[in-house]
């Protein structure tokens, strides 16, 4: 065997084995979901503020100032899921970040209100035609 040929080997099986994953993760993904709403992961804002799976982040009012007391944010989101759905699960997910459920404060049918640490954050959920539901997040200090 040529030298050349003994090289072409070496690098072809690393190859072949890329390509196979790379197959293995697009099969992964339903068809007809977008990656994007497929995949959850964090609001770009805020680090440490998940967002729903089937969500994903429209660019619309996506706002981002730090002042001397405190930081407000503001962010879109939209994706094929219930709004029930997307209560529960910011519910659920929220406390165990530090963030502190005030019902009280929750003065229209579609507002969540959370505090933590001088901030509060406020996800509203909006029902839309066709399935979707936009949810709007706000984050100010108090």
């Amino acid at each position: 065997m040529t030298r050349d040929a003994s090289t072409t080997r070496r690098l072809a099986v690393p190859a072949l084995a890329l390509c196979l994953c790379i197959g293995l993760a697009l099969a992964a993904v339903p068809t007809g979901l977008r990656a994007e709403e497929h995949a959850g992961g964090y609001l770009d804002a805020v680090e440490d503020m998940p967002l729903m799976e089937g969500l994903h982040e429209t660019g619309d009012g996506g706002v981002v100032f730090d002042k001397p007391n405190g930081r407000i944010v503001r962010s879109v989101a939209t994706g094929r899921v219930a709004p029930q759905a997307v209560r529960r699960f910011y519910t659920a997910t929220l406390p165990q970040l530090g963030w502190t459920r005030q019902k009280k404060l929750e003065l229209i049918k579609d507002l969540l209100v959370f505090r933590r640490e001088g901030e509060r954050l406020e996800i509203q959920t909006v029902p839309e035609t066709g399935g979707t539901t936009e949810v709007r997040f706000s984050i100010e200090p108090e």
